[in-house]
């Protein structure tokens, strides 16, 4: 079979075409430090790339809203462990006045700094984070929950509990709304046992405030028996507060731990995502440079081929 001199012409510029082709692309690849370079490298490794991708940027934003989350419930932990801490100061100062060794003037006393402890509570429920939102609002954040109105503490947020995503198949609250925390405490209203209606740990506190003020001995005087009457009913009261804000404790606690044990989980997938993205995707450089060599041998074979047929005529044989 006879070959034209222009078919070994055009089969040499295609051979070279080929090899310089072959040697840019692992230069491209050496160059980006990735062996598929375009979907049409490897389809297959493409659509599989684009896969771990979108689950490492998932997981991403699972960590990002765990990083939230514990900061969110680290501060409401620390707001809640200085309620306790108030309301055990409380309740030292509600067992002293309620000693008949104190008058009237002690009682008035310590009815002050019941009144500064008061102050505190309202304080602390007022909490914000970092963002300037408030910790127990609900979702309306951005408002102040609790305010004072004539001498009443009134919630004025919602019932509303953030949930943030934590995992592919797992939500976290991000903190409790104020009427859960501080006025859903189930006690006693005036001698009357009205467990199935809520108290607010503020009303509690104020009404500890108010007998004090009008205890045995002051221009008001209340009798001895229905001071103390009041003072044990209000001892109780607080001891069902603490109760409830300890329970609090514990749940945020518990959720703390649930976004550590999470965040750990992620953190595993995350490595192995990684792992597994790199071996589909990222360039063998020793590979990868042994191949470049032979690429480049190849091309000047090809050129110095390409030479000899560009020269050859037959009057070279005339």
């Amino acid at each position: 079979m006879r070959v034209a001199t222009s078919t070994a012409y055009s089969q040499g510029v295609t051979a070279m075409n080929t090899q310089n082709y072959n040697l840019n692309k692992t230069m491209l690849q050496m160059s980006t430090g990735r062996k598929i370079v375009v979907p049409s490298d490897d389809p297959a490794g493409s659509a599989r790339v684009l896969g771990l991708n979108q689950a490492k940027s998932r997981t991403e934003k699972f960590q990002d809203n765990i990083s939230t989350t514990k900061s969110s419930l680290e501060i409401e932990e620390t707001a809640i462990d200085s309620v306790v801490s108030v309301l055990q100061r409380v309740r030292e100062l509600t067992i002293q006045a309620n000693n008949d060794t104190y008058d009237a003037v002690q009682r008035s006393d310590i009815g002050k700094e019941i009144e500064q402890q008061l102050g505190a509570l309202v304080g602390l429920a007022n909490t914000t984070n970092g963002n300037g939102e408030y910790l127990f609002a609900g979702f309306d954040n951005r408002n102040q929950p609790f305010v004072n109105n004539g001498g009443t503490i009134e919630y004025k947020g919602d019932q509303g509990q953030q949930l943030l995503q934590i995992g592919p198949t797992r939500q976290i609250a991000s903190g409790d709304n104020g009427f859960d925390v501080f006025m859903d405490i189930r006690g006693t209203d005036n001698g009357i046992n009205t467990s199935n209606s809520p108290m607010s740990v503020f009303a509690i506190v104020g009404e500890l405030q108010t007998v004090l003020n009008t205890n045995a001995g002051s221009p008001t005087a209340v009798p001895a028996e229905d001071f103390h009457d009041s003072m044990n009913r209000i001892i109780g009261n607080l001891d069902a507060a603490m109760g409830h804000i300890v329970d609090k404790q514990s749940t945020i606690g518990a959720r703390l731990n649930a976004t550590e044990s999470q965040e750990n989980v992620n953190e595993d997938y995350l490595v192995q995502l990684a792992s597994t993205l790199s071996d589909t995707q990222d360039l063998d450089y020793t590979e990868a440079i042994s191949r470049l060599e032979q690429q480049q041998i190849g091309l000047q074979a090809s050129q110095q081929t390409f030479t000899k047929i560009q020269g050859l005529s037959l009057f070279n044989f005339l």
